[in-house]
Protein backbone atom coordinates (compact mmCIF):
# COMPACT_ATOMS: atom_id res chain seq x y z
CA UNK A 1 0.00 0.00 0.00
CA UNK A 2 2.89 2.39 1.02
CA UNK A 3 4.31 1.69 -2.54
CA UNK A 4 1.14 2.69 -4.00
CA UNK A 5 0.85 5.96 -2.26
CA UNK A 6 4.44 7.36 -3.20
CA UNK A 7 4.00 6.94 -6.77
CA UNK A 8 1.24 9.41 -6.19
CA UNK A 9 1.88 12.68 -7.68
CA UNK A 10 0.48 16.52 -8.26
CA UNK A 11 0.05 16.35 -12.38
CA UNK A 12 2.01 19.65 -13.48
CA UNK A 13 0.03 22.05 -15.31
CA UNK A 14 0.72 21.15 -18.77
CA UNK A 15 -0.36 17.02 -17.93
CA UNK A 16 -3.14 18.33 -16.26
CA UNK A 17 -4.62 20.24 -19.30
CA UNK A 18 -3.81 17.18 -21.27
CA UNK A 19 -4.94 14.77 -19.74
CA UNK A 20 -8.57 13.97 -20.27
CA UNK A 21 -10.08 12.03 -17.39
CA UNK A 22 -10.72 12.40 -13.40
CA UNK A 23 -8.40 13.36 -11.24
CA UNK A 24 -8.06 14.49 -7.32
CA UNK A 25 -7.21 18.04 -7.00
CA UNK A 26 -4.69 18.70 -4.05
CA UNK A 27 -6.71 21.29 -2.54
CA UNK A 28 -3.29 23.86 -3.13
CA UNK A 29 -4.75 24.89 -6.97
CA UNK A 30 -7.26 28.11 -6.34
CA UNK A 31 -7.79 28.41 -10.19
CA UNK A 32 -10.39 25.35 -9.98
CA UNK A 33 -12.01 26.28 -7.26
CA UNK A 34 -15.59 26.05 -7.59
CA UNK A 35 -18.09 27.57 -5.12
CA UNK A 36 -21.66 27.24 -4.76
CA UNK A 37 -23.07 26.73 -8.23
CA UNK A 38 -20.44 28.47 -10.34
CA UNK A 39 -18.09 26.90 -12.10
CA UNK A 40 -14.72 27.62 -13.76
CA UNK A 41 -12.43 25.90 -16.46
CA UNK A 42 -9.45 28.18 -18.36
CA UNK A 43 -10.92 31.50 -17.06
CA UNK A 44 -14.49 30.78 -18.79
CA UNK A 45 -17.16 30.90 -15.75
CA UNK A 46 -20.45 29.81 -16.03
CA UNK A 47 -23.19 30.14 -13.42
CA UNK A 48 -26.26 27.86 -13.19
CA UNK A 49 -29.24 30.19 -12.80
CA UNK A 50 -32.42 28.91 -11.89
CA UNK A 51 -35.84 29.89 -10.08
CA UNK A 52 -34.56 30.38 -6.33
CA UNK A 53 -32.73 33.13 -8.24
CA UNK A 54 -35.30 34.90 -8.92
CA UNK A 55 -37.39 34.56 -6.07
CA UNK A 56 -34.57 35.13 -3.55
CA UNK A 57 -33.79 38.60 -5.69
CA UNK A 58 -30.57 37.36 -6.40
CA UNK A 59 -29.24 38.08 -10.05
CA UNK A 60 -28.17 41.63 -11.28
CA UNK A 61 -30.89 43.28 -13.11
CA UNK A 62 -30.30 42.48 -17.06
CA UNK A 63 -31.23 38.47 -15.94
CA UNK A 64 -34.65 40.13 -13.79
CA UNK A 65 -35.27 42.30 -17.11
CA UNK A 66 -34.93 39.21 -19.60
CA UNK A 67 -36.90 36.53 -17.39
CA UNK A 68 -39.81 39.49 -17.31
CA UNK A 69 -39.56 39.59 -21.50
CA UNK A 70 -39.27 35.76 -21.41
CA UNK A 71 -42.51 35.78 -18.91
CA UNK A 72 -44.54 38.34 -20.84
CA UNK A 73 -43.82 36.12 -24.22
CA UNK A 74 -45.22 33.13 -22.59
CA UNK A 75 -48.36 35.01 -21.42
CA UNK A 76 -48.75 36.68 -24.55
CA UNK A 77 -48.20 33.54 -26.63
CA UNK A 78 -51.44 31.86 -24.35
CA UNK A 79 -53.51 35.16 -24.61
CA UNK A 80 -53.32 36.28 -28.13
CA UNK A 81 -52.77 32.49 -29.88
CA UNK A 82 -54.09 29.60 -27.61
CA UNK A 83 -56.66 30.91 -26.11
CA UNK A 84 -58.33 32.42 -29.44
CA UNK A 85 -57.48 28.68 -30.73
CA UNK A 86 -59.34 26.83 -27.88
CA UNK A 87 -62.04 29.63 -27.87
CA UNK A 88 -62.50 28.22 -31.57
CA UNK A 89 -62.11 25.03 -31.22
CA UNK A 90 -64.97 25.11 -28.30
CA UNK A 91 -67.12 26.92 -30.85
CA UNK A 92 -66.67 24.60 -33.48
CA UNK A 93 -67.73 21.42 -31.36
CA UNK A 94 -70.66 23.14 -29.95
CA UNK A 95 -71.96 24.16 -33.13
CA UNK A 96 -71.29 20.06 -34.85
CA UNK A 97 -73.27 18.97 -31.34
CA UNK A 98 -75.99 21.43 -32.11
CA UNK A 99 -75.80 20.26 -35.39
CA UNK A 100 -76.47 16.38 -34.94
CA UNK A 101 -78.57 17.13 -32.25
CA UNK A 102 -80.66 18.92 -34.73
CA UNK A 103 -80.92 16.87 -37.36
CA UNK A 104 -80.26 13.49 -35.73
CA UNK A 105 -82.62 14.18 -32.96
CA UNK A 106 -80.56 12.82 -30.27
Amino acid sequence: MEQEESKVRVMSREERNAYDGVTIEDGNNNEYERPGSEFGYRGVKIHAFNWQDLLANRGNWWQKALMAVGIAAVLGFLFFVALPVILVLLGVGVAVWLVLRLFLGR
